[in-house]
Formats: structure tokens, C-alpha cells, sequence
């Protein structure tokens, strides 16, 4: 769950080799040599992850800010338009850039939310270099034990959750655009709640954190992305 979308194949043969070592108390996953890393994938244990940051805090905090400025801008500039214009084209535009916007915001805020989660846990999650944007950071599955595993899982949920809540009581959504904003954000929450919680709770129940993640079905895209978009137009409609 370093990232909002995990790839479930790679978690699913990951988790099974996970599986035959220590419990949690011994670590989210099994260490191995390190002639082993070249099976790498971000849930293998065996890989290597870095012993500290390979970015300044400051400077990739800095980058997502300024991610987010600009995301809000167009967006800004999407309703403006729409606004003065009163243009079915301008309308259209800033319901879908609100859309997106917010969907990008709320996976921004559920990435940082894992990453303090983790570190807050007390797990070893460097972050990657700042040129590389998704994932945000390496969960070192090896060393790490299962309390980390579950703050840095908490974490991106109530980020993503915290997102949709200041958006609506801070945009008011009066006309199409904010609306759009504030659905999109609560789309993504779902679509990421309904993915993790029950990787959540087989964490709780004791499981392994790569066994625990080769719970999410392969097909969680399919299966989860229709209640999604469901709630996205139903908070839409709603607001």
C-alpha cells in the first residue's frame, strides 16, 4: 500500500514467499540475500531499500505543493471562464477539470498520508528520489514491523478522508465546478477505502502485511471502480 493502486499479481506471489517466514512479530516480510533483490517489485522483501531519504523533505514537500497550485489554478481558470461566459463548453470543461482535480488532490494527500503514517509508526520508509513522483516513498517490508504497516495503512485513509472534508466545508459548491471538485475527491476516497480496509483488517487480525495485500482481488480496478464513480455523481448530485 505504498501506493493507491498496488498491483495484486505482484503482491499475491510476493506475499506467498512472505509467507513461509517469520510472523509479524518478526517483520511485514521475510529478509533474503541481497543477490536476491533482482526479483525486485515494490512489495518484495528481498530487495534492497535504502538505508535513508534520497530526497530532501523540504524539496519534495515543496514539489506537491506547487503540484497542487497548479492543479488548482486551471481549475480556477476552468471556472472563471465558465462563470463569465456562461458557455455550455466552459461548463462542461469545469465540471470535468473539478473532477479530475480533485481526484489528483485526494491521491496526493492519500500518498503523503501513507508516507507519515509510516514514519509516524515508527517504520523505516525512505523517501525516492525527487524526480521520481509515484511512489512517494519505499516501505521497507523486510525490517519493518506490523504496527508500521498498519499506521502507514490508517494513514492514507484518513488523508484521503481529511481531503474530502476540508474541500466541503472550504469550497462552497454552489455552482457546477466546486461541486465536481469535492465528488471527484470523494470517488477517489471510496475507490482507495473500498481497496484497503479489508487489507486493514486482515492486518489487525494478525496477518502478515504481504499476505494481508495479496487479499486485494486482481481484478479490484473492475470491481471497484463502478462504486466509485457511483458515489462520485451521488456526492455530485447531493452537493
Amino acid at each position: 500500500m505504498t501506493s493507491p493502486h498496488p498491483d495484486p499479481q505482484g503482491v499475491g506471489q510476493e506475499g506467498a514467499a512472505a509467507s513461509a517466514g517469520p510472523g509479524p512479530e518478526a517483520g511485514a516480510g521475510t529478509s533474503g540475500s541481497g543477490d536476491s533483490a533482482a526479483a525486485g517489485g515494490a512489495y518484495d522483501p528481498r530487495r534492497q531499500v535504502a538505508a535513508k531519504d534520497q530526497a530532501r523533505l523540504a524539496l519534495v514537500v515543496l514539489r506537491d505543493v506547487a503540484l497542487i497550485a497548479v492543479f488548482l489554478s486551471l481549475f480556477a481558470g476552468a471556472e472563471s471562464w465558465s462563470t463569465i461566459s456562461r458557455l455550455k463548453v466552459a461548463k462542461i470543461l469545469s465540471v470535468v477539470d473539478g473532477l479530475l482535480v480533485g481526484v489528483a488532490i485526494a491521491a496526493l494527500a492519500h500518498e503523503w498520508g501513507h508516507f507519515l503514517g509510516a514514519r509516524l509508526g515508527g517504520g523505516h520508509a525512505p523517501l525516492k528520489p525527487i524526480s521520481q513522483f509515484l511512489p512517494l516513498y519505499d516501505f521497507d517490508y523486510a525490517r519493518n514491523d506490523a504496527r508500521s504497516f498498519l499506521w502507514m495503512s490508517y494513514g492514507g485513509n484518513i488523508a484521503h478522508a481529511s481531503i474530502v472534508v476540508l474541500l466541503w466545508l472550504l469550497v462552497p459548491t454552489r455552482s457546477m465546478g466546486p461541486a465536481a471538485l469535492v465528488a471527484g475527491a470523494f470517488g477517489f476516497s471510496v475507490f482507495s477505502s473500498l481497496v484497503e480496509i479489508p487489507v486493514i483488517q486482515q492486518a489487525r487480525r494478525g496477518v502478515p502485511a504481504l499476505e494481508a495485500l495479496a487479499s486485494i482481488p486482481k481484478n479490484f480496478v473492475s470491481k471497484y471502480l463502478p462504486w466509485s464513480l457511483a458515489a462520485a455523481f451521488g456526492a455530485y448530485a447531493a452537493l
